[in-house]
């Protein structure tokens, strides 16, 4: 009930840009609309806010890169959320929030957004990384992000780098040879999953990672990592590198 009612009011945003539903409108969509519970609050970055959520409903499915409708009861608009987190971690979905002046992104870094609260979720989109299919085709990835723009790709190279392959040598050849992943954000704090990031390229060599910082004051908050936009000398580097 409270997808369809907020499906149906709607529309356009206040602005040009219309609302997540309109933008989404030709994507696909799985059939189930589940219930999903609150059960951990993260401020993963000053900015953003990681919500940790328990799924109840089984049939519930996604692919790494997709994204979520987001219902908040008594919320006229529809939030849409890229998860953060793989299929495999279900019945747990996590979902990383900019803050914003949106309804369901306010609702987000309010109070009530709290251990306990419920919404509903509907997964969606084409736009994914799927093991099963991909992995016996691309060898080598390039993902390039900046800002909350990283979400999808955060689960699509945790996707990717999980990926074992099986079923002898010529199937070992196909697996996931190289992740090349270029992420900016304004300044070091923002740079969401960060010590995760860091982390997986150390437990990992297969994951090339590349942080860029573009607005930073090191008086503030000290950077000795590549700073400015990503551009084409980054990309030409990392296909290059690739390449090799």
């Amino acid at each position: 009930a409270m997808a369809a009612a907020a499906a149906a009011a709607a529309g356009h945003g206040d602005g040009a840009r219309p609302d997540h539903l309109t933008r989404t409108a030709g994507e696909p969509r799985e059939d189930c609309v589940s219930e999903a519970r609150i059960v951990e609050v993260r401020e993963e970055t000053p900015t953003v806010r990681e919500l940790v959520l328990e799924v109840a409903d089984p049939a519930f499915t996604f692919r790494a890169g997709n994204w979520v409708d987001f219902f908040v009861e008594g919320c006229p608009k529809v939030g849409g959320y890229s998860m953060c987190s793989l299929p495999s971690d279900l019945p747990t979905l996590r979902l990383a929030v900019k803050r914003s002046s949106h309804p369901p992104a306010a609702w987000c870094h309010s109070e009530a957004a709290a251990p306990g609260a419920s919404v509903q979720l509907k997964a969606g989109g084409q736009f994914c990384w799927d093991p099963a299919v991909d992995a016996g085709i691309a060898s080598r990835l390039l993902l390039v992000a900046g800002g909350i723009g990283i979400n999808p790709l955060y689960a699509i190279a945790q996707a990717a780098l999980a990926a074992s392959p099986t079923g002898g040598a010529a199937a070992a050849a196909a697996g996931v040879k190289q992740v090349s992943m270029l992420y900016s954000a304004s300044r070091p704090s923002e740079l969401a999953f960060r010590g995760h990031w860091e982390e997986l390229a150390r437990r990992d060599d297969r994951l090339r990672l590349s942080l860029h910082v573009t607005r930073n004051d090191p008086k503030e908050e000290p950077w000795a990592g590549p700073t400015g936009r990503i551009g084409a000398p980054a990309l030409r580097a990392a296909l290059g590198d690739g390449a090799r």
